[in-house]
């Protein structure tokens, strides 16, 4: 047998039995996986040699049912692993079935997947059918490109009652369209809400029980009260875990005048539903996986010393088998708000920085579950007691596990009743919980940046949103790099010529009307260093309006034109411009004068003008081209 685990980055390694404790698989000879349940160590076989298909196809079966249960995957439990072997064995029947039967997986064809979904059309639950096998095939990349896009395709449209994917589901991993990657601002705030409106009324009733418990045993209360009688089964429950009881193990009268065992137990325990909210709005303040906050432990290590001038800081030990056994132990620190930042989001209010502050909220809940940890004998954080458990179940519950979170998401009616805005109160489902988190803050949490760009980002449809419009912006803006960065148009000397000789052929060669070629030639459009098309449409203002920019932004606009009788106030404006350089700080030039220069040299360049006519021009250069160009620069020529 060959141990195949996930190890960082989802790489298979061959690895010594005693090292790993994350689920598991082991393929023997192809045929058969092994699966090892996290956490308890519990091992389930899965033999896909009796599956009526072709011993080529056999192990491929086993194969791709290993790629869905291994990590990073979140297939933590046997009964998840059970359903997609179940689901896959489906899949190897429907092939055998076909006319002729594939004997590799080179014969697996669109046509196959189709048929699957075919022989489940009729059931309510067709659509989930369909899920898992896109949940198995999609990492198979020995399919063909038209299997593959089947895959992605063929999915059957929604039925009456849309099916959340909750963790750990058969489906899980598929993400179904219609499920957002995590809650918006106003579902997160609903959420929050119901969360800490719960929390803070467990912490206000125990200790409303432990002070009423303290007064019995200080003699407080009046002999005969009823108050007196609830102390005093209070006193019995806290000493002994228990109430008094008949011989045959009923509680007795007076327990049930007291109030009865689940009225006076959750006067000093949390209830279920309540572990559930903990964990869940541990898991909201953290980002961590649910699994590994209900394994937090009730034992800490304080850097801080519990001082109150220094960061309040909690170190304990956490576990995330998933990460293989090099990673899977790992110190989480639970910090509080620091007290700056808390002065700020509520001033003077410290109720509403306990809910905010993750530190605070453990130390909520190891004070809340003393009792049940020390009856149930837990070391973990997560402990509560129900009067009425399960045949499996003891009274001491521990750890927080889903069921306890769908408790208490179904006793305050998410995804079936209305909140106060008229909205439906959204289905609770732990990944789209981490997934809001990592999408708020962009930071990785227990895993590393690509796996949080790959796995959670990048399904995030506020991050696809934000991502297209950081890209709209960039290419914008390269587009007006582009635009501003153009040349000006030179009518050179031989164009002057053709002008003068057909105006109308050269106006639609310079791609404006015979009147505006007219006025750029005599000089009447001149703006010092080039001329205007038309300074009611520039590309600073509202068209119709003139244009308010600066002269020398004239070398960046689309409707500047270059002539050769500019060219002696362009050579002189060059030279000058060039003769700051030497006088200026390096970044005062680079910003403010080198791009223009840029932009004079190209136009006054070889391409354009030859040494001759250059010559010529700097010949022509008078004392008012001085005067112009002495006030280009010096912004007398500018709108005040």
């Amino acid at each position: 047998m060959t141990r195949v685990g996930a190890g960082r980055g989802g790489r298979r390694a061959s690895l010594p039995d005693a090292q790993w404790r994350a689920p598991e698989a082991l393929i023997d000879d192809g045929l058969a996986v092994r699966f090892v349940e996290e956490g308890t160590g519990e091992e389930r076989n899965f033999d896909f040699s009796d599956v009526p298909v072709s011993p080529q196809l056999q192990p491929w079966l086993a194969q791709i049912f290993l790629r869905r249960i291994s990590p990073p995957k979140s297939v933590k439990k046997i009964e998840s692993a059970k359903d997609f072997a179940w689901y896959a064995r489906r899949f190897g029947e429907v092939l055998s079935q076909q006319m002729p039967a594939p004997t590799a997986v080179n014969d697996v064809t669109a046509g196959h997947i189709e048929a699957f979904s075919a022989k489940y059309a009729g059931l309510r639950s067709h659509r989930h059918y369909v899920d898992v096998l896109r949940g198995l095939l999609r990492d198979a990349p020995e399919l063909s490109a038209e299997v593959r896009r089947a895959v992605v395709t063929g999915r059957p449209g929604p039925g009456p009652g849309l099916r959340v994917v909750q963790a750990d589901d058969p489906a899980g991993g598929t993400e179904d369209e219609e499920t957002p990657a995590e809650y918006t601002g106003i579902e997160w705030q609903q959420i929050m809400t119901v969360l800490r409106r719960d929390i803070r009324q467990a912490r206000d009733r125990i200790r409303a029980g432990r002070t009423l418990l303290a007064r019995f045993r200080a003699g407080e209360l009046a002999a005969g009260s009823h108050e007196e009688l609830v102390g005093r089964h209070l006193d019995v429950f806290e000493r002994t875990g228990d109430f008094p009881r008949a011989p045959n193990g009923v509680p007795n009268t007076t327990t049930t005048r007291a109030g009865g065992v689940w009225q006076l137990s959750r006067q000093l325990c949390l209830t279920i539903p309540e572990l559930g909210a903990f964990a869940l709005l541990l898991t909201a303040l953290t980002g961590e996986n649910l699994g590994t906050v209900a394994a937090w432990p009730a034992v800490t290590y304080r850097p801080d010393g519990g001082r109150q001038d220094l960061p309040a800081v909690a170190l304990l030990e956490a576990s995330k088998p998933r990460r293989g056994p090099d990673r899977e132990h790992m110190i989480t620190a639970l910090e509080d708000i620091p007290s700056t930042l808390a002065s700020v989001l509520a001033e003077g209010e410290d109720e509403r920085r306990l809910f905010r502050s993750p530190l605070k909220v453990y130390l909520l809940l190891i004070e809340l579950t003393e009792l049940t940890r020390r009856h149930g004998g837990h070391t973990g954080a997560f402990s509560a007691y129900t009067p009425a458990p399960g045949k499996k179940q003891h009274r001491w519950v521990s750890p927080a596990r889903n069921f306890h979170l769908h408790k208490w998401a179904e006793q305050n009616g998410f995804g079936r009743q209305t909140g106060g805005d008229g909205e439906l109160l959204p289905l609770i489902e732990v990944r789209r919980v981490r997934n809001t988190v990592i999408e708020r803050r962009r930071r990785p949490i227990a895993h590393s940046r690509r796996t949080m760009n790959d796995q959670y980002l990048k399904r995030s449809e506020h991050v696809i949103r934000e991502s297209r419009a950081v890209v709209a912006e960039a290419l914008r803006g390269e587009v007006d790099k582009a635009r501003a960065r153009q040349s000006v148009q030179v009518f050179t000397t031989a164009f002057i010529e053709r002008a003068r000789r057909a105006p109308e052929m050269a106006a639609a060669e310079a791609g404006v009307d015979v009147d505006t070629l007219h006025r750029l030639l005599s000089g009447e459009n001149d703006t010092v260093l080039a001329g205007c098309v038309d300074h009611l449409a520039g590309i600073h203002s509202d068209p119709g309006l003139p244009c308010p920019a600066s002269f020398l932004d004239c070398l960046t606009c689309v409707n500047a034109r270059a002539l050769p009788h500019q060219l002696p106030v362009q050579l002189l404006a060059q030279d000058q411009i060039a003769g700051l350089r030497p006088h200026l700080d390096p970044r005062v030039w680079q910003t403010r004068w080198a791009d223009t220069l840029s932009r004079l040299r190209d136009l006054t360049g070889p391409h354009h003008y030859t040494d001759a006519e250059r010559a010529d021009a700097r010949s022509r250069i008078e004392d008012r081209h001085h005067a112009m160009v002495d006030d280009l620069l010096q912004g007398r020529l500018e709108l005040r």
